[in-house]
């Protein structure tokens, strides 16, 4: 190990990881693989999984050490049997989803599954590579949402006295993407001001979560989501677009469609323009998937004539969602323009900068105002961003929507590759420590 790699023994604490499919295991899986690549001994320690966490698709990524502990902390393999993952939005909840949503409604995010996985970590019967890890790390890394990974950092650095960072990819506290009760709410928050102030820096995805956190704690870094450039470049030799002059327009979405991802003002504007004979929207195939059954029941409520340009699919592994990425002629990307919440501000999906990175032109039902659109703007001029429908009914009638050309490659998108943010990491870490030996 080189001496000026001050951190060079990294433990993450994560629940969110291969095996399972999600975009949210992206971040510490890049990280962690550029991490190693630099030299640094890195070691992930996360839940074991079963089918109900998600589809058991992904490879564990090169150079690193993973150990999968149950909620006893005992390390053993993941498990694909067993009741199948529901995600919130799936148009028939089962009972077990309900009941979840019920004590979500009353309780919030505080009553989570991974809880015990936190306190397994000060069990005296923890694993022993776990221990050892934890033993020999110069710092450890509790990486959220779940929450119960910050409080697994916390007890972390109680046992083995070990520096430690918090990051966040979502907000805990005054999330707008979680139900809750107001009471709920504020002990989530001092849950969220206890936790963060026992670490030795935090670190969020972007601006206004890192000014929302400055209140909790002294220390607050921005490395945002990003892309991994050599995942990307393969999506891209490997895809496959049709040139026919008359086939269908495709636009894809991958993903989930949540309350604030339905592109209300795109197809509000298809519909205006079929209506006054402007655009024949046969010539659109629209191509969703992930979990659409939200967008499903809008199309059937209040757009049953444009239902049959939209066709659902369930979601695919990592690598082969970047295929169909690279594969289409529009990406369409639909998130919240509100304002009235940090939370909704600050939440730059991992989706995001894959888009970005894959090149193809994004329709974003987003404002332009926000921090999510301004990014995509800045990102090139083939890209259209509005949460205006007068503005999409002009856009769907240019000559830039139905002849998408091949852009070239945008120098600010570079900068968002995980090969990057890893070394920004990196060196945020030898601060850390080089500040917890003096």
């Amino acid at each position: 190990m080189q001496d000026n790699k001050i951190a060079g023994r990294i433990v993450f604490l994560v629940h969110y990881f291969p095996p399972i499919n999600s975009s949210g295991a992206k971040r510490v899986e890049a990280l962690s693989k550029y991490l190693a690549r630099m030299g640094r001994t890195v070691t992930v320690i996360t839940t074991r999984k079963s089918a109900v966490d998600g589809a058991f698709t992904e490879a564990f990524p090169p150079g690193i050490q993973v150990l999968q502990l149950n909620w006893l902390g005992r390390a053993g393999d993941s498990r694909p049997g067993g009741r199948q993952y529901e995600p919130m939005f799936s148009g028939k909840p089962s009972p077990a989803r309900r009941l979840k949503g019920w004590v979500t409604a009353c309780f919030g995010q505080i009553p989570d599954p991974r809880i015990p996985f936190a306190l397994s970590l000060m069990s005296p019967f923890l694993d022993g590579k776990a221990r050892r890890a934890l033993a020999s790390a110069d710092v450890v890394i509790g990486s959220s949402p779940p929450w119960p990974m910050l409080l697994a950092a916390v007890l972390v650095r109680a046992r083995f006295g070990k520096p430690i960072v918090l990051d966040y990819r979502d907000q805990f506290s005054e999330c707008h993407g979680w139900p809750g009760s107001r009471a709920a709410k504020f002990v989530e928050r001092a849950i969220d001001r206890a936790l963060a102030g026992r670490a030795c820096a935090l670190v969020t995805v972007s601006q206004p979560m890192a000014g929302y956190y400055s209140a909790f704690a002294r220390r607050v870094s921005v490395i945002m989501n990003g892309y991994d450039p050599e995942a990307i470049a393969t999506a891209r030799a490997g895809a496959a677009r049709s040139t026919t002059a008359d086939r269908p327009l495709v636009i894809r979405y991958l993903g989930w469609i949540t309350p604030s991802r339905v592109p209300m003002d795109l197809l509000r504007a298809i519909q205006a323009l079929e209506g006054k004979g402007l655009l024949d929207a046969s010539r659109l195939r629209f191509e969703v998937f992930g979990t659409g059954a939200l967008l499903r029941a809008v199309l059937e409520k209040d757009f049953p004539d444009l239902l049959c340009r939209f066709h659902f699919e369930k979601a695919v592994p990592y690598r082969d969602a970047l295929r169909l990425m690279a594969g289409a002629d529009h990406l369409l990307f639909a998130e919240t323009s509100s304002r009235e919440s940090v939370s909704a501000q600050g939440i730059l999906t991992t989706k995001l900068f894959e888009y970005l990175a894959i090149g193809r032109p994004i329709l974003a039902d987003i404002s332009p105002d926000t921090v999510i659109g301004g990014m995509i703007a800045k990102a090139g001029t083939h890209h259209f961003v509005s949460n205006l429908q007068s503005e999409f009914e002009r856009y769907l009638q240019d000559r830039a929507f139905w002849e998408p050309g091949e852009p070239g490659e945008s120098p600010f998108v570079k900068t968002l590759s995980r090969a990057a943010q890893a070394a920004d990491y990196a060196a945020l870490l030898d601060e850390v420590c080089a500040g917890a030996r003096r």
